[in-house]
């Protein structure tokens, strides 16, 4: 299976790509030929260009996975009468300036999958979105990370946008991540063999006795199967 990477630049993108069988093309934001990284641009102005330039004459990939890193984001001041509100919005606007750019693209890009390459048509398919569960925990222990959440909440709508499009489109969050390199070597082992989206669209990585599992959201309710 041929996969497109997306964020590829980080030690645990590259566990993915080196677990993964077939073709891997490996895409960040800074070209890197010791690690077969090609450039890639999230800015609007450059989708264009650089899919004309760069993937027109691919062959569709049978899967699409995005782990772009998003950054720190900070949570507001609480309680917030306490502070200045100019202030408090500037925080409130910053995440989603610092990524609506590779949130448009990732948005482009999948429509330009469906519409010139016909990835809808292709057999076992995937569109994996290394995001996070917390948006669909609604444990009131979380009620402090707001801006996190609504910002990872973005990614749902885009998976569920596409699913719609008929798109195997599914997240996946490593949850604590406590053994980064096995964690990926899992989740890259498990987008081989199990049938990733056809029934779940969220899946989050737990871990009991050392073994690791998944926990799998299907419409609203979180089941461990």
């Amino acid at each position: 299976m041929s996969t497109w990477l997306f964020g590829a630049s980080s030690q645990w993108s590259q566990q993915i790509a080196s677990t993964l069988e077939g073709d891997v093309i490996k895409f960040g934001r800074q070209e890197d030929n010791f690690l077969d990284i090609k450039q890639v641009s999230y800015h609007p102005a450059d989708i264009k260009d650089w899919i004309s330039d760069n993937i027109d004459l691919l062959e569709c990939p049978q899967r699409v996975i995005f782990n772009i890193n998003v950054g720190m984001v900070q949570e507001l001041p609480q309680p917030m009468i306490d502070y200045d509100s100019t202030d408090s919005f500037q925080i409130f606007n910053k995440w989603w300036i610092d990524n609506r750019n590779q949130l448009f693209f990732k948005t482009f890009l999948i429509d330009y999958l469906i519409t010139n390459k016909k990835i809808t048509s292709i057999p076992n398919h995937q569109v994996c979105y290394i995001t996070s569960q917390i948006s669909a925990d609604h444990n009131p222990q979380w009620n402090n990370l707001q801006l996190y959440k609504t910002f990872r909440a973005v990614d749902y709508e885009l998976i569920w946008n596409q699913r719609a499009k008929k798109v195997n489109a599914f997240g996946i969050c490593p949850a604590a991540n406590t053994r980064p390199m096995e964690w990926a070597t899992f989740i890259a082992q498990r987008l081989q063999v199990e049938n990733l989206g056809k029934t779940h669209w969220l899946y989050g990585v737990t871990e009991e006795d050392k073994k690791l599992d998944f926990v799998r959201w299907s419409d609203w309710e979180n089941t461990i199967l």
